[in-house]
């Protein structure tokens, strides 16, 4: 039977490939834990999956919401909107990247029905001056409020998830389109497209 012949030379050259290739993988996985905990990450519409929306075009679990400026709402009081709903916070990159694209379809289609909340999954306590300093810095034209103990997780599930996370409801209140962290390459496109065909409906 035939069989490779083991060398010093080749025993040293196959740890030092060893090393490289666990080297690598430790690598790797630094980077993807580092930009899944900043929600830095690819864009990717999924609805299936959801704990609450599993087969799609499922109304969404009501929650009281209370705003930046004190008053409570729900979502069902948007029933009847166009309704852009997106999980962020304010030391998140790429929900800082996403907001101003949110403000612009604010301005172009609010007359037309399309709603926007977004929920910052910071302290309603400690963080309400930080909130409303970021929001007046970027002059943010739609509605912010606090999401509720409980409701980030209920929309997204138990365990480490990143943000932004974006819904697009219908005007009846049935969850349409579900984007996981913010590609401007992409998601500026996707959105648009999404907003103009609800608005149609």
């Amino acid at each position: 039977m035939a069989t490779a012949e083991t060398t010093p030379e080749r025993s040293a050259s196959a740890r030092l490939t060893a090393l490289v290739v666990i080297a690598g993988m430790v690598a790797a996985w630094a980077v993807y834990a580092i930009f899944f905990r900043s929600g830095a990450r690819p864009s990717t519409a999924a609805i299936d999956g959801l704990p609450w929306a599993p087969n799609g075009h499922q109304r969404a679990p009501d929650f009281r919401i209370r705003t930046l400026e004190g008053r409570e709402i729900t979502l069902s009081d948007f029933r009847g909107k166009v309704l852009i709903m997106d999980f962020w916070a304010t030391w998140c990159p790429p929900c800082r990247e996403e907001i101003p694209l949110l403000i612009e379809l604010k301005n172009a289609h609010g007359d037309r029905g399309l709603e926007i909340l977004g929920l910052t999954i910071e302290d309603p306590e400690q963080d309400v001056q930080q909130v409303q300093q970021f929001v007046r810095e970027l002059g943010v034209n739609y509605t912010i409020g606090f999401a509720p103990e409980g409701m980030f997780e209920a929309f997204v599930g138990p365990g480490e998830h990143p943000i932004p996370q974006t819904f697009l409801f219908d005007r009846k209140g049935r969850l349409r389109e579900h984007l996981v962290g913010y590609n401007p390459l992409t998601d500026a496109r996707r959105l648009r497209r999404t907003i103009m065909r609800l608005l149609q409906e």
